[in-house]
């Protein structure tokens, strides 16, 4: 005759629930207020320097400017050209009445917006297409 197995006895199973005690959920909440303030002042911080850095940029374009004018002309109106290509439509026709934006330069950064954009819409309309071909060939084969 064969033995039979002893079983063990069935473990208790283990609570999952952690209970917080209303001491430490006092402490965790202070805590996460601590940790918020830091990273606000932190983000401030942050935020000034950058503004900082924006205005000393903005406040020595000018004079940049002028010296450019002076050693290499041709290289003002690529400026001007490449920063209006990238501005806002607000901000390009802000930029353009600068006192040292060249004759022209407004309507050639115009054109290379416009060239962008139908490029754009054109890889959009193709990619569409083509998604619209492989959707068409799934239904085909089914």
């Amino acid at each position: 005759m064969k033995k039979s197995l002893s079983q063990k006895p069935a473990r208790k199973p283990r609570s999952s629930q952690f209970a917080m005690t209303p001491a430490m959920e006092a402490r965790m909440q202070k805590a996460m207020v601590s940790i918020g303030n830091i990273a606000d002042k932190q983000a401030r911080k942050d935020d000034k320097i950058q503004r900082e850095a924006r205005l000393a940029i903005a406040e020595t374009f000018d004079a940049w400017l002028d010296w450019m004018e002076e050693t290499a002309p041709e290289q003002v109106e690529d400026v001007f050209f490449e920063l209006g290509c990238f501005a806002t439509a607000t901000n390009r026709r802000r930029m353009f009445k600068h006192a040292n934006a060249p004759e022209g330069v407004a309507e050639r950064a115009q054109e290379q917006v416009d060239q962008w954009k139908a490029e754009e819409e054109a890889a959009k309309a193709a990619a569409a297409e083509e998604a619209q071909g492989k959707f068409g060939d799934a239904e085909g084969h089914a």
